[in-house]
C-alpha cells in the first residue's frame, strides 16, 4: 500500500516543488503538463518558483523561442504547453467535432460551409507574421466571402467560437502581445509541431502523461481533466484507458484504488512525504490538475476560495493557507485545521518569493 503522503510527495517532486528543478521554462512546464497562460505574470511566477535558477522572462522567451506555445484549451481558456503536449490535449478536444453544432456555429456567426475558406485566409493573413484580431478582422473584410466574419474576428464578439477550432486543429496558437493587444501566429509548418494527430492516438497518450504528472489519480481525476476540462465524451475516455491496457495499473493509496502508470510503480512505492511548504501563485498547476474538489488538496471549507483565485500556501502538498503581498510583507492567512503553522520553513518561502518578485518582503501571520 502507498500512503496518501507519500504519493503527494512523490507528486511534488514531479512538479518541481520539492526539490525544485534545474531546468528551464520549457523543462517546468513538461513536467506539470500545462500551465494557465493568462495572466501572463501569473504564469511565470507559476515555473519560477519550480526552479532552482529562476531565469527573469523565462517563459516569455520560451514562447518566443517556439519551445513553448498558448494556445486555447481547458474550458476554453488560454494554456502553456510544449508543442507535443499541446498536439495531445487539442486533437483530444476535438473528439466532440463541437463546431459541426447548431448553437456552436449561431455563437461564432458562421457556417460549417466557411471552415476551409475561413482556414485558408487565417493562413494568408499569418503568414507574415503574428497578427492582432483588428488585423485578422481586416483581412477578412477584404474577402467577399468571409465579409461576414470579419465583426466577430475583430472585435471579439464570437470570435472565440470562430477561431478557438483553429487553435484546435493546430492551424494557429497565440503569438506575441503587443502594445496590450493579444495576437495570433501560424502554429502551422512550424518545425516543432507534429501536426494533426489521430483523435484516439492523441487521448491515449493524454491520458498517460496526466498520470505521469498528476498520479495516482482515479478515473473522476481523468474526467475532471479531460471530460470537464477538454470536453471528451466519458465513454470516449473509459475506451482510452482500456485500450492502454498494462501500461496503466491500479495501486492501493490509503485503502483506496487508484491509477498509476506502470512505469511509475517502483518510485512510488519508495517514495516518502514530503514537509516542503511552498507558495504558489493562482492557478497553479498544483491546483488545477486534480482540480479543487479533490479533498486531499483542498478541504471542502476552502474550496470557493481557492476556485476563485486565491494565492495559496501548500503544506506537505495539501492547501494550508492563502498569502498576498503588501507594502514590504507577504501576509499569510493559516488555516486553523491546519494545525501549527511551521514558521521557520514559512519565513524561508517568503525570503525566496521575495527574491523572484525582486522586492524585500517579511512574513506577516495569521490564524483564520
Amino acid at each position: 500500500m502507498i500512503t496518501g503522503a507519500a504519493a503527494l510527495g512523490w507528486r511534488l517532486a514531479r512538479h518541481a516543488l520539492d526539490p525544485v528543478a534545474d531546468g528551464d521554462a520549457a523543462d517546468v512546464v513538461r513536467r506539470v503538463v500545462a500551465v494557465r497562460g493568462w495572466p501572463a505574470e501569473t504564469a511565470d511566477l507559476a515555473v519560477r518558483v519550480r526552479q532552482a535558477e529562476p531565469r527573469p522572462g523565462g517563459l516569455e522567451h520560451a514562447l518566443a523561442t517556439g519551445d513553448l506555445i498558448r494556445s486555447c484549451a481547458f474550458r476554453g481558456g488560454s494554456y502553456v504547453f510544449t508543442l507535443e503536449d499541446a498536439a495531445s490535449l487539442l486533437a483530444a478536444r476535438t473528439a466532440t467535432r463541437v463546431w459541426e453544432t447548431a448553437r456552436y456555429q449561431q455563437q461564432g456567426q458562421f457556417v460549417v460551409d466557411d471552415w476551409e475558406r475561413l482556414r485558408e485566409a487565417v493562413r494568408d493573413a499569418l503568414a507574415a507574421g503574428p497578427t492582432t484580431r483588428a488585423e485578422l478582422g481586416a483581412h477578412l473584410a477584404g474577402i467577399p466571402a468571409l465579409r461576414h466574419l470579419a465583426d466577430a474576428a475583430s472585435r471579439g464578439t464570437g470570435s472565440d467560437a470562430l477561431l478557438k477550432p483553429l487553435h484546435w486543429w493546430g492551424v494557429l496558437c497565440f503569438g506575441p502581445t503587443r502594445d496590450g493587444q493579444s495576437t495570433f501566429r501560424l502554429l502551422e509548418g512550424d518545425p516543432g509541431w507534429p501536426g494533426p494527430l489521430d483523435v484516439d492516438d492523441a487521448g491515449r497518450r493524454a491520458c498517460l502523461r496526466y498520470l505521469e504528472a498528476y498520479g495516482p489519480a482515479t478515473t473522476s481525476h481523468l474526467a475532471y481533466w479531460l471530460s470537464d476540462g477538454l470536453s471528451v465524451p466519458r465513454r470516449r475516455l473509459d475506451g482510452w484507458l482500456a485500450d492502454l491496457g498494462a501500461a496503466v495499473t491500479t495501486v492501493d493509496v490509503d485503502g483506496a484504488a487508484m491509477l498509476a502508470r506502470a512505469a511509475d510503480v517502483d518510485e512510488l512505492s519508495a517514495a516518502e512525504p514530503s514537509d516542503s511548504v511552498v507558495l504558489l501563485p493562482a492557478f497553479d498547476p498544483w491546483l488545477l490538475g486534480p482540480g479543487t474538489a479533490d479533498p486531499r488538496i483542498v478541504g471542502a471549507a476552502r474550496r470557493s476560495l481557492v476556485s476563485n483565485g486565491a494565492r495559496t500556501v501548500v503544506w506537505r502538498g495539501a492547501v494550508a493557507g492563502t498569502w498576498r503581498r503588501g507594502r514590504g510583507e507577504v501576509a499569510v492567512s493559516w488555516f486553523a485545521e491546519a494545525g501549527s503553522a511551521p514558521v521557520a520553513r514559512l519565513e524561508a518561502q517568503v525570503e525566496r518569493l521575495a527574491a523572484l518578485l525582486g522586492e524585500e518582503s517579511r512574513l506577516t501571520l495569521e490564524v483564520v
